[in-house]
C-alpha cells in the first residue's frame, strides 16, 4: 500500500473501521503458518508435549539481562569478553536444560557481525537442532539502549538514513541465520502527540479486558508519522528481497499509531499486549512471534490466539529469579503447555 493511498483510506472512513478493516484485510496473508504449529490439548504424553514445545521460543536476552552473558551496544568492532555464558554455547544449553529448539535472538548478544562468527553461531544452532525464529535489532549506543533513538523512524533524516543502512546489515545477518523476521526498535518518544505508556493493568483483570480507547487523533498526527512509515517501508522492502519480514511491538505509542505504522509500511506485528481489543487488532497483523510472560499478556493471549488462528511462536520474554533464569523460564513453558499451545 502506498502511503498516499493509506492516507486517503484514513480520510474516507471512521478511524476504528479503518483500523479494524486493515487488520482483517491483512489476516489472510499474515496468518500464514510459518511456525507450522497446531493447537493441541495440554501435555498428556510425550508426543503432545513435543508439539507444544515446537511452538515455544526463548529470548537470548534472558541471560544477558541478568548479567550472565555479554552485550554489545552500538559498536560491534570491539567484541567484549564472554561472561559466565558464551552466546555460542547458548543453543546447546537451552536445548539441554529447557528442551527448546527455537531462539529469539537479540542482536546485542551477538558479539560480532563478522560472517565467520555468525557462521559459527549458525553451526552451533545446527548441532543443537535449533533455529532462529526472530532477530531483535537494537542499534542505539549504551547511553540510549532500548530507547530507539537511532531508529528508522527518527525525525532526523541523517539519523534515519544511518539506521536504515545498519538495519539492512542485520537483515542480511537474519537471512544468514535463517530467521524469518527482524524486530527493530521504532522508538516513540519523539512522535508528536504520542501518549505516555499507562500503567499495565494486572493480566486477566477487568481493566485488562476493557475495550481499547484510542486517544484524540487528527491529520497532523498522521502526517507526523510519514518519515517513520517511509523509513520502515524502506527496510520492509529490503527484507522482502532476503525473505525476512519486519515486525514491530508496542513501545509506548498508541495502538492507532502502531497500526498506522504497520499497515502503512507493510510490516507485521509482535502482539505483545495484554488487552483483548489490542490483541484483536494486532493478531491479524502478526506473522512470526509473540512475546509472552506470566505477569503480562499470557493469561489473556493464549485463549484468544487460538480463536484468531495465530500459528507463530510464543517467545518467552521474562522468567523469574535472576540466578539463573532457567527456573523462571520453565514456569512459563509449563503454563504454555498447560494452556495447550
Amino acid at each position: 500500500m502506498r502511503f498516499r493511498d493509506f492516507q486517503r483510506g484514513f480520510s474516507g472512513m471512521n478511524r476504528r473501521d479503518f483500523l479494524l478493516g486493515s487488520a482483517a484485510a491483512a489476516a489472510a496473508s499474515s496468518m500464514s503458518p510459518l511456525a507450522g504449529g497446531q493447537d493441541v490439548a495440554p501435555g498428556q504424553d510425550d508426543a503432545t508435549r513435543a508439539k507444544g514445545l515446537d511452538r515455544i521460543a526463548v529470548m537470548t536476552s534472558m541471560w544477558s539481562g541478568r548479567g550472565f552473558m555479554a552485550e554489545v551496544w552500538g559498536d560491534w568492532s570491539k567484541p567484549p569478553a564472554p561472561l559466565k555464558v558464551d552466546m555460542l554455547d547458548l543453543p546447546e544449553l537451552i536445548a539441554d536444560q529447557l528442551h527448546l529448539h527455537h531462539l529469539d535472538v537479540s542482536n546485542f548478544n551477538l558479539i560480532s557481525m563478522d560472517p565467520s562468527y555468525i557462521g559459527e553461531f549458525k553451526e552451533r544452532m545446527r548441532k543443537a537442532k535449533t533455529k532462529a525464529v526472530d532477530l531483535i535489532v537494537e542499534i542505539d549506543p549504551p547511553e540510549t539502549k532500548y530507547r530507539g533513538y537511532v531508529s528508522v523512524c527518527s525525525p532526523d533524516a541523517e539519523v534515519r538514513a544511518h539506521a536504515i543502512e545498519e538495519t539492512k546489515k542485520w537483515i542480511d545477518i537474519a537471512a544468514m541465520l535463517g530467521a524469518p523476521s527482524i524486530m527493530p526498535n521504532q522508538g516513540v518518544g519523539y512522535l508528536p502527540g504520542a501518549v505516555p505508556r499507562p500503567p499495565r493493568p494486572p493480566a486477566g483483570s477487568a481493566a485488562a479486558r476493557r475495550p481499547y480507547q484510542p486517544p484524540p487523533w487528527n491529520r497532523e498526527n498522521l502526517q507526523a508519522l510519514t518519515p517513520c512509515i517511509e523509513g520502515l517501508k524502506t527496510v520492509v522492502d529490503y527484507g522482502k528481497t532476503k525473505g525476512v519480514a519486519v515486525i514491530l511491538e508496542p513501545r509506548g505509542e498508541s495502538l492507532d499509531e502502531l497500526v498506522y505504522m504497520i499497515v502503512g509500511s507493510g510490516a507485521y506485528s509482535n502482539p505483545q499486549i495484554g488487552t483483548v481489543e489490542g490483541l484483536r487488532l494486532l493478531y491479524p497483523l502478526a506473522r512470526t512471534i509473540q512475546h509472552v510472560n506470566l505477569r503480562g499478556n499470557l493469561p489473556v493471549a493464549i485463549p484468544l490466539s487460538k480463536e484468531m488462528g495465530f500459528n507463530g511462536w510464543f517467545s518467552i520474554e521474562a522468567g523469574g529469579p535472576p540466578d539463573p533464569p532457567i527456573g523462571g523460564i520453565q514456569a512459563v513453558i509449563d503454563e504454555l503447555l498447560k494452556s495447550g499451545v
